[in-house]
């Protein structure tokens, strides 16, 4: 397998093992949110895990709504619709971030893992499957295409 620019093919391997990645992303995410809400954290370690918490979801839904969804999008029409509505959940599941991030209390956990679940049930039933099946002769500029 050959690619005009090395650059490219990093960039291709990256996004072709991300399928595999949201689940190992969002099973990690999973069990820094359980630890928050079965008290594992020590009570003073509480507000910094939390934090830390709600910046790694951060992080994962702006790469998702910055790089993943816009390709998946262009190469999967039929995804558009689910992909809104996943950006749209972002927007929600941050809002709640920012409540939690600021209270640091228990008790707005359980929500937010609820939406979360959810959420990251919906990303993995719909999206793994098709971004662990990007065609590697495609180069991944072409996937915008």
């Amino acid at each position: 397998m050959e690619f005009d620019e090395p650059v490219e093919f990093d960039e291709y391997v990256r996004f072709m093992a991300y399928g595999n990645q949201l689940i190992e992303v969002h099973a990690r995410l999973r069990e820094m949110l359980d630890d928050l809400r079965d008290g594992v954290v020590p009570e003073p370690d509480f507000e910094a895990h939390c934090v830390a918490f709600c910046a790694e979801v951060t992080r994962h839904h702006t790469g998702e709504d910055e790089t993943v969804f816009p390709l998946l999008a262009a190469r999967h029409p039929e995804l558009r619709d689910f992909l809104a509505g996943l950006a749209r959940d972002h927007e929600i599941i941050a809002g709640l971030l920012v409540k939690v991030r600021a209270t640091a209390d228990p008790a707005d956990l359980d929500g937010l893992a609820a939406i979360l679940e959810t959420h990251f049930r919906g990303e993995e039933k719909r999206l793994v499957e098709v971004m662990n099946a990007i065609d590697p002769a495609t180069p991944l500029s072409g996937l915008a295409r």
